[in-house]
């Protein structure tokens, strides 16, 4: 009497353990689906690659904007500056000439009334050099490439995240 194990060809039976292959699927996948998910992956990674070169190359675009409008902001600052700069180097020259011939009259005038007019003429040139320091000081904050600089980080960040995220 032949049993059933006689008609079939033998069966291997592989042992059974706990390693599980990640590079095999679980679920009967034929080699054509394989290629296809591996195509359906290559496609969206090349997608992803296309957008983030189109991201890239416009925020390049809008930094050499950002950069070139920061450049012409600070060279009309600084234009302006060493104009009002020239009139403060005017203005110190006469309030220089002005303190000599203050104190030129104050020896001959000594006794008269002189001083007060004197002393208003002083101050309103003092308060005018104050001003144009105080507005040059101003000035010098629109100098450098603030903003640039933010979003050179920023960017930065973003392409670090980026890249963390891929992995």
């Amino acid at each position: 009497m032949a049993g059933p194990q006689d008609s079939e060809q033998p069966q291997w039976h592989e042992p059974q353990s706990d390693h599980h292959d990640p590079y095999q699927d679980e679920s009967p996948h034929t080699g054509a689906d394989q290629v296809e998910s591996l195509t359906q992956e290559f496609y969206a990674l090349r997608e992803r690659a296309e957008a983030t070169m189109t991201l890239a190359s416009a925020w390049a675009e809008n930094f050499t904007s950002l950069v070139q409008l920061e450049f012409r902001r600070t060279l009309q600052a600084g234009s302006r500056i060493v104009v009002m700069l020239l009139v403060l180097f005017f203005l110190a020259i006469s309030l220089i000439v002005s303190i000599c011939a203050g104190l030129g009259l104050l020896g001959y005038y000594f006794f008269q009334s002189i001083y007060a007019g004197f002393g208003i003429f002083l101050i309103s040139q003092l308060l005018m050099i104050g001003g144009l320091l105080l507005a040059a000081n101003n000035l010098k904050k629109l100098l450098g490439f603030d903003e640039s600089r933010r979003q050179a980080k920023e960017a930065l960040e973003d392409v670090t995240a980026l890249f963390k995220q891929a992995d």
